[in-house]
């Protein structure tokens, strides 16, 4: 059926005068300014189409023939085959021409694909990329449409979710439940998802609702998983009121919530500290003082981000509403430091691009050293995690130097232990030993328990890399494990848990070393049910160890799911590393095949 072009610009595109519009998000399809849908015979040309729009560089024309005609007779006579038909297709809207092959785009055409981060686009529109096409292309092809599957499915789910977010913030409840839902839809095992449903059914004032749609999700899960959702869950739904005591002023007894709350926080008792927090972000409500309700908001997004593992959904929701609070009363100091978390929150989730708007906007309303030396670090690690190492350690080095001008003596043991990481990461031991160690100094004269088991963890590994003897690591990668366990950590307790299987490894029992890199896969994900950064390292962790005994099959399986996990975390450095581990297994198992294509020296 013919879509009435009138309709076209309000698919996200805004107001532009829209010539022809390309949909690769969900089945594909080719509309022109009528709204008539132009045909395109089959499921090769599309895939031409899609790889030649998403690729970062020209393509040359034997290598897509090989990539997309493995099997036929005359791959080159094919290619021209398909790239007339497109011609026919798309008119002189996109030129397709040159070898290598290069797409030239009129200005009045929309191409969802490449609109998916405009403030503009409609996410309620995007399906995953060429829809349920399965071209029968080669296996490079095939990691490749992997690759940009993951990655663009992460996109949507991060708009999705930023979108359900801002429309709470704005206490657009309709909107933020239409999302929130969509979001469910979407990925029903993700229980962050859940989580926002819940959350924005209950800030709508739907309580039955929200109650209602934690109990269908428990036993969902149930069903599917075999076990119940975290308590996150089931907490979104509550919204606690418990009223002053009679005869104190309400600003005084939240802010004696805020310090009761961090110091419980402080000693430990996390459930009893952000409960504090909760009852201040609720009296602040009735006082209605902007700064105030800024402030409790900011303290328990914070408190829910770094000490409460699986909140991140409602972190984001408490973060944007002290964000936009401050910002209406001109505090930079506190939508500066509710922007800062608010990115960290998106570098968790893998939301690269997302984080840095954050930060960019979070450096523009700093105003003092220390403030800038945390967006700063913020900002390394987000370009660690991306894979962009120089980058990412010159901020890193920065930060540090900032942190230790301002004698913020914890911020600079962060920014000397991440540094370290991002050093081991890159193949630098050398010159991440000594930033480790100045960490280790640190965090023992801070008697920083909570951030100990990583610092120990990440010595561990590098101690390793080296080559250093094995023999003798356990007792402390044990003992640094068991804290981790004790202050509820779970990233610190997966990264703990991959270096002992590493050990384990490194001392030839590998049985062992399997049953620690299971135990560390399940930790990294268990109060967040989606993807982690731990969890990619854990699972490149288990194709190392799977090559180095010359399991290919093992191996191949395992590198595919990193290579998926990689990309919907936006790490491309792990993204490389994992098409390289596939090419390299592909030789030993079919070395008849010969070289692979230039796919795997591209930056997806």
């Amino acid at each position: 059926m013919p879509l009435p072009a009138a309709m076209l610009p309000a698919m996200g595109w805004g107001y532009l005068q829209v010539a022809m519009t390309i949909r690769l998000l969900g089945e594909p399809e080719i509309i022109d300014a009528q709204g008539l849908v132009r045909p395109v015979r089959g499921q090769q040309v599309w895939a031409l189409l899609a790889r030649v729009l998403l690729s970062r560089q020209r393509l040359d024309r034997r290598m897509l023939a090989v990539e997309l005609f493995p099997e036929t007779a005359d791959p080159l006579g094919s290619l021209r085959w398909c790239l007339a038909s497109l011609r026919q297709a798309l008119g002189c809207a996109i030129t397709l021409t040159g070898d290598p092959v290069e797409a030239v785009i009129c200005s009045t055409v929309a191409v969802d694909v490449r609109q998916l981060e405009h403030e503009d686009f409609d996410v309620e529109q995007a399906g995953p990329l060429l829809g349920s096409l399965t071209p029968r292309c080669s296996p490079e092809f095939a990691t490749w449409l992997l690759i940009e599957r993951e990655r663009v499915a992460a996109i949507v789910e991060g708009r999705i979710r930023q979108d359900t977010v801002r429309a709470l913030a704005a206490e657009d409840y309709s909107r933020a439940i239409r999302l929130a839902e969509l979001g469910v839809r979407r990925d029903p095992l993700n229980e962050a998802a859940h989580i926002l449903l819940t959350k924005s059914l209950t800030l709508a004032g739907r309580q039955e609702a929200a109650l209602a749609h934690v109990s269908a999700a428990e036993a969902y899960f149930r069903e599917e998983l075999g076990e119940l959702p975290s308590p996150a869950l089931r907490k979104a739904a509550h919204r606690p009121m418990a009223p002053a005591p009679a005869g104190i002023a309400p600003e005084n007894y939240v802010n004696s919530m805020l310090r009761s709350g961090h110091a419980a926080i402080a000693a430990g008792a996390t459930d009893t500290g952000v409960e504090l927090l909760r009852r201040a972000v609720s009296d602040a409500e009735r006082v209605h003082d902007p700064r105030l309700a800024a402030t409790t908001r900011l303290e328990l997004g914070t408190a829910l981000v770094h000490a409460c593992r699986g909140h991140d959904g409602e972190a984001a929701i408490l973060l944007q509403q002290a964000a936009t609070l401050a910002r209406q009363i001109a505090d930079r100091k506190i939508e500066s430091t509710a922007l800062r978390e608010l990115a960290y929150v998106e570098v968790v989730a893998g939301q690269r691009k997302a984080a840095e708007v954050c930060l960019n906007a979070a450096a523009e309303a700093a105003g003092d050293e220390e403030s800038l030396s945390g967006i700063m670090a913020f900002r390394g690690f987000n370009f660690l995690g991306w894979g962009r190492y120089e980058e990412g350690l010159a901020l890193i080095g920065q930060a540090q130097e900032r942190a230790r001008a301002v004698g913020n003596r914890r911020q600079e043991c962060w920014a000397l232990a991440t540094g370290a990481w991002g050093l081991m990461r890159h193949g630098r031991l050398d010159e991440a030993v000594p930033r480790i160690e100045q960490a280790r100094l640190l965090v023992d004269a801070e008697r920083w328990v909570a951030f100990r088991p990583w610092v120990v963890a990440v010595q561990g590994e590098i101690r390793l890399r080296r080559g250093e003897p094995a023999a003798g690591m356990l007792p402390e990668l044990e003992e640094a494990f068991a804290l981790a366990c004790q202050v509820d950590d779970t990233s610190w307790e997966a990264g703990c848990a991959k270096v002992i299987a590493m050990i384990h490894a490194r001392l030839g029992d590998y049985a062992r070393a399997q049953m620690w890199l299971s135990d560390a896969f399940i930790r990294s994900t268990r109060n967040t049910r989606r993807p982690t950064t731990l969890q990619v390292e854990v699972v490149a962790c288990k194709v190392e160890l799977a090559m180095e005994r010359g399991d290919w099959q093992v191996a191949e399986v395992a590198a595919r799911e990193w290579i998926a996990l990689a990309a919907r975390m936006q790490m491309d450095g792990h993204v490389s590393k994992a098409a390289g581990v596939l090419e390299r297994i592909r030789q030993a198992t079919f070395p008849e095949a010969g070289r692979a294509s230039p796919l795997w020296g591209e930056a997806v």
